[in-house]
């Protein structure tokens, strides 16, 4: 007689049932340790995605093949199926067993099945030689259809098109180039806030920017279109920008705080962008592109639906493609780089049900690698790509905070990824402090009217150089091509030819050269030969005699007032100061502004919206092996109580398919009436049951979210 799964868990061997409760952590709750209730967390749908999830490519095409035979029979014979490969069952059945999917029905599976944790060559074999059950839900989650089976799977490449050959990188190239990027990197966010400071840009109705705009933002900081659209995104997430609190014209610009989050410590900032970058949600290559030829996406703005189709994953598509990515390049090994083709594949062996399948992700992410420093590519080979220092202390670090995040939260298991722990460790941050130089506060301005800082320049020195300058190159070091309509703006606030030329020495390493003296003066004598001053304050009264008054008073002497008609009279002072005056005097007045106060517009930065979740109760590492007791200890006849749960009911009647009995249901209808059919249930997925009702003979097919309880017909 084969078993079902709930009763595979009961009599299973102690190694084999522990493997299974370590694997998945998530199904365990504190509350019921009852085998029943685990049974039906398992063989729930969601249990059964989580586990098909979790599984590489080789295992997942095994249990497709297993879903394939189970559409005609419930118990899957491994020796002489045709598309069953054995020695690949014999790898991929103990990964099944862990992970809840597939279990040994009985027969010759029996010994095979229960053979230790390990699935060690012997047991598998054995196994492979028995009877096999799998998961019912499993059938309609895969792609088991004639029509699916005639096409071959996102995640299948073939060999002969990737280029598997490996390159070699040099170490000082690998410093360099890593230290070089960071720099890069950081020079670019601040050159980014920088010209979103200068030249708002509009804010569409949708929330976002249009790519026109990015384009025009990436040619200003001579940046490539997905470059500049992943630090947009970064600095919006950072809150280094937002939209300014304008209902005419709402434009994204520079935050009212960014001056001072750019200027703390560089490794820092660089941490808060990898991390940024690693949990943002979108796809580059999608916001560049457009969802599809009716659907523009716009930068800065949130898709009104999910960029990706197919298969939904417990952890979202982009942070779980680039850890991956992060995790293939610590295997490739410092010194060493590999293809992107092949990396390509390689990730999605690992992932396979990856929703992002197109080579153009993959690729996008590894150029982003490069420009954080992250990943490196030889000199001759530019479409081979190595890990950097920096690169493999962030992935080793990553591993070690999911492990620790599984300890706190084991729901993330079987995939064991949270976006929650992408974060930069302090031990990165702490390599790249000791990898980058130490900032320059002067630069070489010379003869042809170039600035030239020799390393990462400090932002304050940055910031008085955009003032007369422009950013020509950016790298370890910064070009600025001093401009004469740049010299002329700041100039034109009232700045004198001294006072510019004093402010651009203290900053020069060497003294300023005669052209640059030249440009100054020139540009000021063109600017004074017209020249606007602060308008001078208007007296304006009702009554005559009161300006009478305020002209005979002493104290308004300085202001020194000429009336020009009997009501009007003109100061030599600004508003402000002749406001003084006549507080001073004990004169009541009222300072008048045609467009009434100036209000000082902020700056609001976006943030996420908060979301409140609530999490289940999970078994902590401290109490599994109790856990784990109870649960064996419980009598067999446990596994048959009845239960009002719905995961309770879906496993009654899964077992009553499989033995092939008559169950009576309970179910209520939409007004909440109740009544009893006798059924002979035939399948169960997707929430519902079908079967054969015994007093009619007819199929039905019944919601098991309707169902109020199921017991055995008698």
């Amino acid at each position: 007689m084969s078993m079902t799964f709930s009763q595979w868990l009961s009599h299973s061997a102690d190694a084999d049932f522990e493997s299974f409760v370590r694997t998945r952590r998530d199904l365990l709750q504190p509350e019921s340790p009852t085998m029943a209730a685990l049974a039906a967390a398992a063989s729930s749908r969601i249990g059964v995605s989580r586990g098909i999830e979790a599984l590489d490519a080789q295992s997942l095409e095994v249990f497709i093949a297993l879903a394939k035979a189970a559409r005609t029979t419930p118990e899957i014979k491994i020796t002489g199926n045709p598309h069953i490969d054995p020695a690949l069952a014999e790898a991929a059945l103990p990964r099944l067993r862990d992970l809840g999917l597939a279990w040994p029905a009985g027969g010759e599976a029996d010994s095979g099945g229960s053979g230790g944790s390990a699935g060690s060559a012997g047991s598998a074999g054995s196994a492979v030689g028995g009877v096999w059950k799998i998961q019912s839900e499993a059938i309609t989650l895969l792609p088991t259809s004639a029509a699916e089976t005639a096409r071959a799977y996102p995640w299948q490449i073939d060999p002969a098109s990737i280029d598997s050959s490996a390159a070699t990188i040099g170490q000082p190239l690998i410093h360099n180039s890593e230290e070089a990027a960071v720099a890069e990197v950081i020079s670019s966010l601040r050159g980014l806030v920088d010209e979103l400071a200068a030249s708002p840009i509009s804010r569409l109705i949708s929330g976002g920017i249009s790519k026109r705009d990015v384009s025009r933002l990436a040619r200003t900081l001579e940046l490539g279109l997905e470059q500049t659209i992943t630090l947009l995104q970064a600095a919006k997430s950072l809150h280094l920008i937002g939209v300014l609190d304008d209902a005419l014209d709402p434009q994204w610009t520079a935050a009212d705080d960014a001056d001072s989050a750019l200027a703390r410590d560089r490794a820092e900032l660089w941490a808060a962008l990898v991390g940024a970058w690693l949990r943002d949600l979108l796809d580059v290559t999608q916001l560049a592109a457009g969802a599809s030829e009716n659907e523009r996406l716009t930068v800065l703005a949130a898709p009104k639906k999910s960029l990706f189709k197919g298969y939904g994953l417990s952890a979202p598509a982009m942070p779980l493609l680039r850890f991956a990515v992060l995790s293939v390049l610590h295997d490739i090994g410092l010194g060493s780089a590999r293809s992107a083709g092949w990396i390509h594949a390689e990730v999605l062996r690992r992932h396979p049900l990856l929703p992002a399948h197109e080579f153009a992700m993959t690729e996008a992410v590894l150029h982003t690698c490069v420009s954080f420093g992250l990943a490196t590519t030889p000199l001759q080979e530019p479409d081979h790509f190595g890990p950097s220092r920096f690169g493999l202390r962030l992935a080793a670090g990553l591993d070690r905070a999911m492990a620790e995040h599984a300890e706190q939260d084991p729901s993330i298991l079987p995939l064991g990824v949270s976006v929650e722990a992408l974060t930069v460790p302090g031990d990165v941050i702490a390599a790249v402090t000791e990898g980058l130089g130490a900032e320059v506060d002067t630069v070489l301005i010379q003869s042809d009217l170039t600035a030239v800082a020799t390393g990462p320049i400090e932002p304050r020195v940055h910031h008085i150089l955009r003032r007369y300058a422009v950013v020509e190159a950016r790298g370890q070091g910064t070009v600025y091509r001093i401009d004469a309509e740049t010299i002329e703006d700041t100039m034109q606030s009232g700045l004198t030819p001294e006072e510019a030329l004093a402010e651009l020495a203290g900053i020069s390493a060497e003294e300023l050269p005669s052209t640059l003296e030249f440009l100054v003066q020139n540009t000021a004598s063109k600017l004074r030969r017209v020249r606007v001053a602060v308008a001078r304050a208007v007296l304006i009264v009702d009554d005559p005699v009161d300006l009478d008054v305020i002209l005979s008073d002493q104290a308004m002497m300085p202001a020194g007032l000429e009336r020009l008609v009997p009501t009007v009279a003109i100061a030599q002072l600004g508003p402000e100061r002749t406001m003084h005056l006549l507080e001073a005097g004990d004169h009541h007045a009222l300072l008048h502004s045609a467009a009434g106060p100036v209000r000082k517009r902020r700056v609001i930065t976006e943030s996420e919206p908060e979301v409140s979740v609530r999490r289940r109760p999970r078994v902590s590492d401290g109490h599994l092996g109790e856990y784990i007791r109870i649960l064996r200890s419980a009598p067999t006849a446990a596994a048959q109580v009845s239960t009002d749960e719905p995961l309770g009911h879906m496993d009654r009647l899964r077992e009553a398919a499989e033995e092939k009995r008559r169950v009576l249901i309970r179910i209520a209808d939409s007004h909440g009436k109740e009544r009893t059919i006798e059924m002979l249930p035939t399948t169960l997925n997707a929430g519902r049951v079908r079967g054969v009702v015994t007093t009619t003979g007819a199929e039905a097919s019944l919601s098991v979210a309707r169902i109020v309880s199921v017991d055995p017909s008698p």
